[in-house]
């Protein structure tokens, strides 16, 4: 049996690198996954992947609060029960921008991050919360980022998103502990995923982490006990957090 074993789990953002890897590493843990995302195709990709047996699949817009309330009610009638939610869904710009400073970016470059990462966030977490305030049990986790924890300049947008999950996500688990529902923030460093691409021209650092590493961690906080939760987690390539080599020093000679 698996750490996840009959539980059932919405991902949003789930056909992208990390939802995608954390769709996967539920489902490998005994967990069933309703993959959600704005591609159907992708999506019908992910659920074969799994097996229909295993994943449902639903195109829906991170934005839309009617599309997170159904997307909810599509979980619960095909599976008859919810245990979490990932969202992971998210932004680095709006796409064909490329990184520029604050004052460069337009209002619609602004509102199009901040709607998806931020919002979308806010109402994913919202439309679960009814089910797993009633049965008094759940977890939900939050992708956010570095970016979320250290600003970085011509990142203005997706740094203010990523903040605000962290934020957001520190907020909701005081409100609903009480209630026996786990709020979680994930805040990865540098990872190879797809999103790097909206990145041009700057380059891909050579030591990212597979999705899947971020995928761990999220398998690692669905499953822990009832009564125990892990703080703001970071997760890094080890070469980030790695110390200069001191200089050799001379040895002595006799």
């Amino acid at each position: 049996m698996g750490r996840l074993d009959g539980q059932v789990v919405i991902v949003t953002g789930g056909t992208g690198g990390i939802g995608r890897a954390s769709c996967l590493a539920i489902a490998a843990e005994g967990g069933k996954v309703t993959v959600a995302d704005v591609s159907r195709d992708r999506i019908a990709a992910v659920v074969d992947e799994l097996g229909a047996d295993r994943a449902l699949g639903v195109a829906f817009d991170a934005r839309s609060e009617e599309d997170n309330a159904g997307l909810v009610q599509a979980t619960l009638a095909h599976f008859g029960r919810l245990d979490g939610l990932v969202s992971a869904a998210g932004i680095l710009r709006k796409r064909g921008t490329p990184p520029k400073p604050l004052i460069q970016v337009t209002l619609d470059e602004w509102d199009d991050v901040i709607d998806i990462n931020l919002k979308g966030t806010f109402l994913s977490n919202r439309a679960v919360l009814p089910t797993l305030l009633a049965q008094h049990s759940g977890t939900i986790v939050n992708i956010s980022s570095i970016s979320g924890l250290v600003g970085r300049a011509h990142d203005g947008p997706y740094c203010a998103s990523k903040f605000g999950v962290v934020g957001l996500s520190q907020v909701l688990a005081e409100e609903v502990r009480r209630d026996g529902v786990r709020v979680q923030v994930i805040c990865p460093h540098a990872i190879d995923t797809p999103m790097w691409e909206q990145n041009h021209p700057v380059p891909k650092p050579g030591d990212a982490l597979p999705p899947d590493r971020v995928a761990e961690l999220v398998v690692t906080m669905l499953a822990l006990p009832a009564d125990a939760t892990l703080l703001t987690m970071q997760i890094a390539p080890l070469g980030a957090r790695k110390r200069k080599p001191k200089p050799t020093e001379p040895v002595p000679v006799a």
